[in-house]
């Protein structure tokens, strides 16, 4: 009888192992794996954002800047962009010349903005506009020119620059023999402050300006450039503007032109400088325009 409790436990035993072993191939059976290819397309797209869509500022002084703000140009495309630029809507936001005036919306904003990319180390006028005094200015030699039709101040925060126009054919300040001059010197009410110098030829012209650059370190405004209007009554001053047109001046700049690739951003810095004899209030409302190729 003890053979027959062994055999039985025997039997039991390779009964366990036979089922333990066929639930071990079942596992392995039921098992299975596999792999799906997943491809995604991006269309070719440019755009870019530019944060804050505004900028304010409150309580600025005459004479003085109003405080650096910020504006974060991103590529929200997907394809890189080049040649970024940037220029203001003043010409359009200041149609008549406000001098004179107590209200403080005949004066454009885009007049005293000025920008500053990630790698120059100073400010530019965004589209500064400067009319014809059309009073005499005492003690002003115009001797620079050969044809003096028009003058007055380059105003910048504090400090005032003479400069003066002589017109080109037919009267006009458009011509390829317009003359432009600029003092050096901060205007002081002398004639040792009132003697503008030429800066040379333009580099361009067409139906509404001469385009000059001027490029003398000792000048207020070295490295910019300086657009006469054809009846001589403002001249507009620029640094990064690339519009048709505006291009002719050898000055004009980008931005940034190599490339802004998807996703990364460029931080441009803003401060409007305030010059002397602004009237309170808010001036006209006007437009930054951010551009890439």
């Amino acid at each position: 009888m003890g053979r027959n409790i062994l055999g039985s436990k025997k039997f039991l035993i390779a009964l366990i192992l036979v089922v333990a072993i066929g639930f071990v191939f079942m596992g392995m059976v039921f098992a299975a794996t596999d792999t799906v290819t997943i491809d995604v397309n991006v269309t070719e797209t440019s755009s870019i954002i530019v944060i804050p869509d505004t900028l304010d500022w409150n309580n600025t002084q005459t004479g003085q800047a109003g405080g650096v703000k910020y504006l974060t140009i991103k590529n929200a495309g997907s394809l890189n962009v080049t040649n970024i630029h940037v220029y203001m809507d003043t010409v359009s936001t200041e149609q008549v010349r406000p001098y004179g005036s107590s209200n403080s919306d005949d004066y454009s904003a885009g007049s005293v903005i000025t920008i500053m990319n990630e790698t120059d180390t100073q400010y530019y006028f965004a589209g500064r506009l400067e009319w014809n005094w059309t009073s005499t200015i005492p003690d002003s030699d115009w001797s620079a020119v050969t044809s003096p039709v028009a003058w007055g101040y380059f105003k910048n925060t504090s400090s005032d620059y003479v400069w003066v126009l002589g017109n080109g054919t037919g009267g006009r300040c458009n011509e390829t023999d317009t003359e432009f001059a600029i003092e050096y010197d901060v205007d002081l009410g002398t004639q040792l402050t009132r003697t503008p110098l030429t800066v040379g030829a333009s580099d361009g012209n067409d139906a509404n300006y001469a385009y000059f650059s001027v490029n003398d370190g000792s000048s207020p405004l070295n490295l910019y450039c300086v657009a006469t209007n054809v009846n001589c009554t403002n001249i507009y001053i620029y640094h990064y503007d690339q519009r048709t047109g505006f291009t002719d001046c050898n000055n004009a700049a980008y931005i940034q032109e190599g490339d802004l690739v998807s996703g990364n951003t460029s931080t441009l810095s803003v401060n409007p400088f305030i010059p002397t004899g602004l009237p309170s209030g808010y001036l006209n409302t006007t437009t930054l325009t951010v551009e890439a190729t």
